[in-house]
This record gives structure tokens, C-alpha cells and sequence, in this order.
């Protein structure tokens, strides 16, 4: 109850403190955080989305972009956006699962096999309920971005089976289904937070782990990590939320500008990741990491199918409800 009363104390006020802002005639300023650095899709994208709000917005929308996780990383980023904080976030769908917690299926291993999947889903009917569960928390969903094939990478053990995982600490995302993964594999999951991997890998706190390969380049884990293996086990999509309350302080064309040029933005940052998969993986190869292609994704993908069963609290048969709105492919 105490925290149900805090949401809605911080709804209001949220609400209040942006319509004020626009009827006193100042700019209503919102906060657009990731954990990305600057030279990373997501920034670029919500560059491009901060110059064209403020822009078509005449100024009355201000947006500040922090990247590389300087308000925190995508717990706490959502937690303040929950919480009524005029900000904008690119966060894990893991988070949001905290709140709805069949949004986790989203990045189910070997589930998906390319954007264009998850594309389908997300425009059928059960993303859609999801939203509007989100909004009890003060959470509206923006728009989804391709933040990239997730692939798995080690400090030196090539694996082209799951056996090869065996007893390899493997760093995952402190989030239940990426555990579960971990798990599925053989190793032992090491929940990190991202910016702590670098210095892990590189002091051998861990010995794997897993990511696109562009966010791989943009934090140098090439320099401690010289096995890079294309598991494709997930086709990672990432949620952009702002706070609901912050959303609605805003006048009805502020609010279409800033719903339009968001997903213009989570366009721009999909489209390219996708055309830098290639690209990155060339230059973790330039870069001295080995990459290794003929691998078992059939095993991997075999060893993942229970994985559903350590999700209590997800809808019953969620994976094949999933599997029936993309047309049962």
C-alpha cells in the first residue's frame, strides 16, 4: 500500500510539474538515459530524437541525453521513470519484467530468428496488453529497438557445444532469464552489471560472456576477450520508456512530437545495428579475436527448451503464444 500510494503521489506530481513548466512558458526538460557510450547506436538515435523534439517542439521540450549510464544503470533508470522522473530510458526488457513479468519472453533463447520476427510479434495483440499493465506503473512504452544478435565470447576457450561451457563462469545480465541461459549451457551464471565486465575479463573474474558485437567494440572487450562465437542465441530487443506521468504533462502536439520522433529514432537505431552486425564482427577480427561459426546452435537451442519452466509467473504456454502471433514460425 505505502508503495502503491508513492506511485501515485509521484504520478501527480509529475504530471503537474511538466504541465506547469509548459503553462508558466518554460521548456519542459526531460532526461533521456542508456548505458551506452557516445559513439553507440542508441546515442546517436537519441541525438537525432533530442534535435528533432526540440526542434519541431520550438523549443518547449528540452532533452538532455546521458549516456553510458550516468544516471544510473537500467534498474535504477526505470525505477526513476516509475517513479515519475521526467526521463526517457532504453532499458533491458528484463526490467520491465519486474513490472509485467511475461516481457521477459522477449528475449527467450533461439525463440526469434531475426528482427523481422519480433517485428511481427510486437505489433500483435499481446505486446500490446503488456503496455497497458505497464502504464498501472507509471511506465509507457515508446517504441522497441533491434539492439542487436546476441552472441556468446570468451577470454580464450573456443565452444562450439554446450559441454564446452562446463564449468566456465559466465557472465549474464542480473536477470532471471539470462541466468536461466547460463544455466541451459552448462556454466555457471555470474550476474554483472555491464560496465563491470571489462575489469572482470580482463582480471579473469569471469571467463565468458554475451552481447552483439557492436556493443562489444564500443566497450573494448576485444582487448581481454579473444574467442568470439556466433550463437545467435538471441535476437535482443530493447524497450524505450518514458514516464507516463511526464507523457500526459505534455500538450496533446507535444505529445504526438515526441511519440513520433521517438520511433523514428528507435527506426534509425535498428536500422543501424542491423547493418553493423557484419561490420563489427569484421572489426572484432581486426581487432585479434578468433571467430568461431560451426557451432551446435541445435544443441544449444535443444538444452534452452526448459528454460520456460523456471517462469512460474509468466502466462501458461507463453513461448507457443508467442510462437502462434508470429504466424506459428
Amino acid at each position: 500500500m505505502k508503495n502503491l500510494v508513492k506511485l501515485l503521489a509521484a504520478t501527480a506530481l509529475g504530471a503537474l510539474a511538466a504541465t506547469a513548466a509548459q503553462a508558466q512558458g518554460k521548456p519542459t526538460q526531460l532526461r533521456f538515459a542508456h548505458m551506452n557510450g557516445p559513439q553507440h547506436s542508441v546515442n546517436l538515435g537519441a541525438l537525432k530524437f533530442k534535435e528533432a523534439v526540440e526542434s519541431r517542439t520550438s523549443g518547449r521540450v528540452q532533452v538532455g541525453v546521458f549516456p553510458s549510464g550516468q544516471l544510473g544503470e537500467n534498474t535504477a533508470v526505470g525505477e526513476q521513470i516509475s517513479l515519475g522522473s521526467a526521463m526517457i530510458g532504453q532499458i533491458g526488457v528484463g526490467v520491465l519484467a519486474d513490472y509485467v513479468p511475461d516481457y521477459s519472453v522477449l528475449v527467450y533463447p533461439f525463440l526469434f530468428k531475426d528482427f523481422a520476427q519480433v517485428k511481427t510479434f510486437l505489433a500483435s495483440d499481446i505486446p500490446k496488453q503488456w503496455a497497458k499493465s505497464l502504464e498501472k506503473n507509471n511506465l509507457k512504452v515508446l517504441c522497441h529497438v533491434y539492439f542487436g544478435t546476441r552472441d556468446l565470447y570468451t577470454r580464450n576457450k573456443a565452444v562450439k557445444v554446450p559441454a564446452d561451457m562446463t564449468g566456465l563462469k559466465f557472465r549474464v545480465q542480473p536477470v532471471t532469464i539470462y541466468t536461466e541461459l547460463a544455466k541451459s549451457m552448462g556454466a555457471t551464471p555470474t550476474p554483472m552489471p555491464w560496465p563491470e565486465i571489462y575489469s572482470a575479463l580482463s582480471q579473469g573474474v569471469i571467463d565468458a560472456a554475451e552481447a552483439p558485437p557492436n556493443a562489444i567494440v564500443d566497450q573494448k572487450h576485444y582487448e581481454h576477450a579473444k574467442m568470439y562465437m556466433k550463437t545467435g542465441h538471441i535476437v535482443d530487443v530493447s524497450p524505450v520508456v518514458m514516464s507516463l506521468s511526464a507523457f500526459n504533462g505534455l500538450s496533446k502536439d507535444d505529445q504526438a512530437v515526441v511519440t513520433e520522433e521517438s520511433q523514428k529514432a528507435c527506426d534509425f537505431i535498428s536500422d543501424d545495428t542491423a547493418k553493423g552486425y557484419d561490420t563489427n564482427v569484421q572489426i572484432l577480427k581486426d581487432r585479434g579475436m578468433t571467430i568461431i561459426t560451426d557451432i551446435d546452435r541445435e544443441a544449444f537451442a535443444k538444452r534452452a527448451e526448459p528454460i520456460e519452466k523456471a517462469f512460474p509467473k509468466w502466462t501458461p504456454n507463453l513461448v507457443s503464444k508467442v510462437r502462434a502471433a508470429m504466424g506459428g514460425n
